[in-house]
């Protein structure tokens, strides 16, 4: 004879989570209803973003300020990670950097290379990152984007994006890595 309070594993396969309970005794008209008020509200915020550039940026600070908290809120009790060393550039002008990576980019044969030729304006921003890395890393640290980018701004009046600016320090590192135009070695 089997107690009463056994439970029988037929039916514990039958049992719901309080999320399926909730989905199915839930009114199929309320949550159209919700879905209909979340896509208007979705569209009404991407026409004001289009049209308020003020709105636009309250956002984009916003949605960065919240990814920095979910950041940090993510390393706690994990170690901080080290600094990053600089990569370590020869000593050279901006002008000695300009003619190097022009020699560099004449002998290679890559499509990167081929686009970087037809945009002087670019090798001319590079080599200015070149000269601000070079700067920047006299403490023996690794220079932050947003050193570069003050940097850009304050030595010669340009306005970056984050992404520019990681761009060119992505590319300043890697022109200085072996057989690079900007190979300390």
């Amino acid at each position: 004879m089997a107690a009463e309070n056994d439970t029988d594993p037929d039916t514990d396969s039958l049992r719901l989570t309080a999320e399926e309970l909730a989905f199915l005794l839930s009114d199929p008209q309320s949550r159209a209803d919700r879905e209909e008020r979340n896509a208007r509200a979705n569209r009404s915020r991407t026409e004001r973003r289009r049209s308020d550039p003020a709105y636009a940026e309250r956002l984009r600070n916003e949605d960065r300020l919240r990814q920095r908290r979910h950041r940090a809120k993510a390393a706690i009790g994990r170690p901080e990670r080290e600094p990053e060393p600089p990569v370590p550039l020869p000593a050279l002008s901006a002008a000695d950097a300009l003619r190097r990576l022009e020699a560099h980019l004449e002998a290679a044969t890559t499509p990167q290379a081929a686009q970087l030729r037809r945009r002087p304006e670019a090798l001319q921003r590079y080599a200015a990152a070149f000269e601000l890395y070079r700067a920047l890393s006299e403490r023996g640290e690794r220079p932050t984007r947003g050193a570069l980018a003050a940097a850009f701004a304050a030595r010669l009046g340009l306005t970056l994006t984050p992404s520019q600016i990681q761009k060119l320090r992505d590319q300043v590192e890697g022109f200085a890595r072996t057989g690079g135009p900007w190979h300390a070695g």
